[in-house]
């Protein structure tokens, strides 16, 4: 169901996605069962690694296998919106790391096995007089070492996020690069004709995503730019408003995010993904409210009305949007609260009536965000609001202390199993792991909690 309003100008939409979310995992992972499955069939059909021994089978099996599960690594994160807005941030995140290490275990195999293939032993890793394509394949080596190290690094890298970032991007290129090079150059496999179709599939899928990332996404934005219409700063966080310039808005879903560019171009390297914390009902319009945490944070404070900005999105599964729910509990830490805030002024420009339940938890009272713009929510909504807080100020009528289970089991519906109640969990990933694990000791299905990381995507 969609709605308009009294001039006739599309508000949002009511329902759908549910089904494409339920398929879109199955798809993605028939994918990656064929990026390995596919290569076993294409040694398969060479004579030449029958013909060489087991070691070169089992080398020529590890390194397509790795190839193609590197393609599918990078595919993931290139922001193609039908994997971002069906799989989520949190899989997407997490599959794309262990495509990779899965992809560097069998690069290392891959070495092993040409070792043991070769009578020449350890001595086949000499560089001093070894061709252009044995170093190629040690750039690409250690290009996928240092991408194993960044990952593991990445917790500790404190405000460095855009040159870690930088460096990421540049090992990968390097990686896909030299690893292109080093097959070129053997021509092992490339003479065979199922693996050159398969490994050109593999390079045009490569190309094609480059392109769509790099060069098609910053085009369209900078034919959808946004201005700054309004800057609020505040205790707990800075509300960035934005407006349209010249197009009719980017349509989202309440809960997704965009990434934010401030610039005189949208190839600007450096974003950062931001909530939108505004009602989906209005596209024209987006709202951030954005927790001082490091410079570029500190940038968007100083942003001037009418400044021009660019967005990348919207991406996320984490909605209500498409769910047959009778009711919702949404879960908050901290700035986790703006997903629920898209999510409850859509309801309220939608005249949805459904039973909700918005807990919150924060240190102090400045990160109870969703009081900001004192819009009582809970007049135009079913709604009912449980704050927690750790340090409460004198006069505090709330919770005391953490979130635990018996604050939970007094926040919930009393009657969950008279229909399909979902739950939205969203904040630092302690707090949403222990959350999740607390719904889960009060019976609470894992179909029905729906989760999202304040983490780096």
């Amino acid at each position: 169901m969609a709605f308009t309003n009294r001039s006739g100008r599309r508000l949002g939409t009511w329902g759908g996605g549910a089904r494409r979310r339920r398929l879109a995992p199955l798809l993605w992972t028939a994918a990656v069962t064929a990026s390995l499955a596919v290569p076993w069939w294409v040694v398969l059909r060479l004579e030449v690694s029958h013909a060489q021994g087991s070691w070169r089978f089992l080398s020529l099996v590890a390194s397509t296998t790795a190839a193609s599960l590197l393609v599918a690594a990078v595919v993931l994160p290139s922001r193609l919106r039908a994997i971002t807005s069906h799989l989520g941030v949190e899989r997407i995140l997490r599959q794309h790391r262990l495509l990779a290490v899965v992809a560097a275990l069998l690069v290392a195999a891959h070495v092993v096995f040409v070792v043991l293939h070769d009578r020449q032993g350890l001595r086949v890793l000499d560089l001093r007089d070894a061709p252009p394509r044995v170093w190629a394949a040690t750039v690409a080596t250690l290009a996928l070492a240092g991408q194993v190290v960044l990952a593991l690094s990445r917790r500790s890298r404190g405000r460095r996020y855009e040159r870690w970032r930088l460096t990421h991007v540049v090992l990968a290129n390097v990686l896909m690069a030299t690893a292109a090079l080093h097959v070129l150059w053997l021509r092992d496999l490339t003479a065979y004709g199922p693996a050159r179709w398969w490994l050109a599939a593999l390079g045009a899928v490569m190309v094609a995503v480059t392109a769509y990332r790099w060069l098609w996404r910053p085009v369209r934005a900078q034919r959808r730019a946004y201005v700054v219409d309004e800057v609020r700063g505040g205790p707990g966080a800075t509300v960035v408003v934005l407006h349209a310039k010249g197009h009719g808005g980017i349509p989202f879903r309440p809960g997704q995010f965009a990434w934010l560019k401030v610039g005189a171009s949208p190839f600007v390297f450096e974003e950062h993904p931001f909530t939108i914390s505004s009602t989906a009902t209005e596209p024209w319009r987006k709202e951030f409210a954005v927790k001082p945490l490091g410079d570029f944070t500190q940038e968007l404070s100083g942003l001037s009305p009418g400044q021009r900005v660019y967005l990348d999105g919207p991406h996320g599964s984490f909605t209500l949007d498409g769910l047959h729910s009778s009711a919702f509990v949404f879960i908050a830490g901290g700035v986790g609260v703006t997903p629920m805030l898209s999510m409850l002024r859509t309801m309220a420009a939608r005249g949805d009536r459904r039973p909700t339940v918005l807990v919150v938890a924060g240190r102090t009272a400045d990160d109870l965000l969703h009081r900001a713009d004192h819009e009582h929510l809970d007049a135009k909504l079913d709604l009912r609001v449980v704050e927690v807080l750790e340090e409460p100020p004198e006069d505090w009528r709330g919770e005391v202390g953490w979130l635990t289970q018996a604050v939970l089991r007094g926040a919930l519906p009393v009657r969950r199993a008279a229909g399909r109640v979902d739950y939205f969990v969203c904040g630092p990933g302690p707090m949403v792991a222990a959350t999740v694990h607390m719904l889960q000791e009060l019976e609470v299905g894992p179909a029905r909690i729906h989760t999202e990381l304040f983490d780096v995507v």
